[in-house]
């Protein structure tokens, strides 16, 4: 059997632990050993990290690299969302799960030889949940804390985390919490070194500081819109990676990126065209690795236009949009349009749940009877937005054109972003909705915008789970819907968001189910958002290599990365 063949079945193997995860022993599994190599792996990617702080930033290509710096208390089985052991070898809950005690890993240390302990867990949880904590800096946003412990301070979900001993640390719930190890598995839930924060302040994760972990790989350099570089860790306790150093590089271009795989420039990489996959899938040099789809990519309404407030108008939209011939023109044989949030693979999916389908004649027709007989090109501000200093961009009875913004990164989500934004305006236009392109910026100012609810527009973004479980995207989304949420276009829905809040301390599971369900039919009763597609996200590399890890929640696993002699 070839090599190729084996990766290609690899792929397949990793689908099928997805659907027995639940049967998989609750170990984690070993980096290789041995002497450090001096071979240097590249990985092209579409776009740079916007910080490797991994508390501050909700970006994938972030948690690509500080999920090889650093480490959390548990992580996730190869290749599976079930959460194992890592710096803790064993979290234990009390009979009414509201207390968690966790034995932590002995002989750990940081990059920068301090030790890990129990005061490190507890440093960086008190430095995530204190809004008053000297290192929880106002300038900057613990945006996944808040969202997956219900809050800082005294809305948090944890009210303690205490040092019981020198390797025993016990956390304190309010109520019980479901996916508490799960959560305790998310990449920016990493722990960093105590020393490192405190020396470097409101800089630590920036660029001329890097991050200071435990991980198999160690910090070296930042050059900013170019490559991250990172180097074994010698003394890694899951022994020594197959890789000397990793070269993250920054190729923005998808076609200029798979040239580069071609001519041996970069070794791997992340999402490719549609041509561009079928050449390297027919290739001897080249074989495709893939992820499960647990993702979505998603097109949001800014509610504070008066004109999206109209259900008649969202559908409308919703009815636009040829979502299978996207899906065939950019995402291929890879692709599935998307009915739910939640994607096939994660419970909580809403298997009743059909598309509306792609009828841009009905769409003409429920805009007319929305009071736009000939069409919509230009749209009404609803209320003031303000910029996060407080300055008015658009003031209430302003009117402004209708705006697609596209993403300015390839995602694995959307792959060929502007390609298929320019898609959905067609798509838009023949219905009778004019609405011009727009590009916000690059990454981490489209994502400061989504934050702000300043994307006065439609616009595309899309989310990849972070710990396999349905409230990592329906809670994290709308379980604060009870007041309207600027940071997802200002979109608000009391009962989903009781409902979410009911589902995330059941600790039934078909309970659970049951609410997840109801959930994605009143979101698509609402058209809250337009569900576009699910990605099978491709990884391909040269056939040089062998070992990479893809991981269908967090970080990619690189440490197990080996060159073929």
């Amino acid at each position: 059997m070839s090599k190729k063949t084996i990766f290609k079945l690899f792929g397949l193997l990793m689908v099928v632990s997805m659907l027995v995860a639940a049967c998989a022993p609750q170990t984690a599994t070993e980096a290789p050993t041995g002497e450090v190599s001096d071979d240097v792996f590249i990985f092209g990617r579409g776009a740079d990290s916007v910080q490797l702080d991994p508390a501050l930033v909700t970006d994938g290509e972030s948690f690509r690299v500080t999920g090889q710096i650093l480490e959390p208390l548990y992580q996730y089985e190869f290749g599976t969302t079930v959460p194992v052991p890592a710096l803790a070898e064993e979290c234990v809950a009390s009979d009414d799960a509201k207390v968690w005690t966790c034995s932590l890993r002995q002989g750990v240390k940081f990059h920068d030889g301090t030790d890990f302990n129990a005061d490190a867990v507890v440093f960086n949880y008190e430095r995530w949940r204190f809004t008053g904590n000297p290192y929880h800096f106002d300038t900057q946003v613990f945006e996944y804390y808040e969202y997956m412990w219900g809050g800082f301070d005294d809305d948090s979900v944890i009210t303690a985390v205490t040092a019981l001993d020198e390797y025993t640390v016990e956390f304190t719930l309010r109520d019980p919490l479901a996916p508490f190890l799960a959560n305790l598995a998310m990449d920016m839930f990493a722990i960093s070194s105590p020393a490192a924060i405190e020396a470097a302040g409101v800089d630590y994760g920036t660029p001329s500081v890097g991050a200071v972990g435990t991980g198999p790989f160690k910090f070296v350099s930042w050059q900013e819109g170019t490559e991250i570089v990172v180097e074994a860790n010698e003394d890694y306790w899951g022994g020594v990676p197959g890789v000397g150093q990793i070269v993250f590089r920054v190729i923005p271009d998808d076609s200029a990126r798979f040239l580069a795989l071609q001519a041996g420039d970069i070794h791997g990489l992340e999402q490719a065209v549609v041509e561009d996959l079928q050449t390297a899938e027919s290739s001897d040099d080249l074989y495709v690795l893939t992820r499960p789809a647990l993702n979505t990519g998603y097109l949001a309404f800014n509610y504070k236009i008066e004109e999206f407030n109209n259900p008649l108008v969202r559908e409308a939209v919703d009815l636009a949009l040829d979502k299978e011939g996207l899906v065939a023109n950019f995402y291929g044989d890879y692709g599935e349009v998307a009915t739910n949030f939640l994607p096939p693979l994660i419970w909580g999916h809403n298997e009743a749940l059909t598309d509306r389908g792609y009828d841009p004649e009905r769409a003409r027709e429920l805009l007319a009877d929305a009071g736009f007989p000939d069409g919509l090109s230009e749209v009404t501000i609803a209320e003031d937005i303000v910029d996060a200093e407080g300055n008015v961009l658009y003031a209430v009875g302003d009117k402004i054109p209708l705006r697609i913004y596209y993403m300015p990164v390839t995602r694995f989500y959307y792959p060929s972003p502007q390609e298929i934004g320019t898609a959905m305006a067609a798509n838009l236009f023949a219905a009778g909705i004019e609405a011009e392109l727009y590009l916000e910026g690059d990454w981490p100012t489209y994502l400061d915008g989504r934050r702000n609810g300043t994307l006065v527009g439609l616009y595309m973004l899309g989310w990849g789970g972070d710990n396999g479980d349905p409230d990592n995207f329906l809670g994290y989304f709308f379980a604060k819907g009870e007041e309207p949420m600027k940071n997802e276009g200002w979109y608000q829905n009391v009962e989903v968001a009781q409902k979410l809040q009911e589902a995330a301390i059941t600790p039934d599971r078909e309970a659970r189910q049951a609410l997840y369900e109801e959930v994605e039919q009143l979101l698509h009763d609402d058209i809250a958002r337009i569900w576009i597609a699910h990605n099978n996200t491709p990884l391909i590399f040269s056939t040089a290599v062998e070992g990479y890890g893809p991981q269908p929640v967090g970080a990619d696993y690189f440490e197990f990365v080996t060159f073929v002699d």
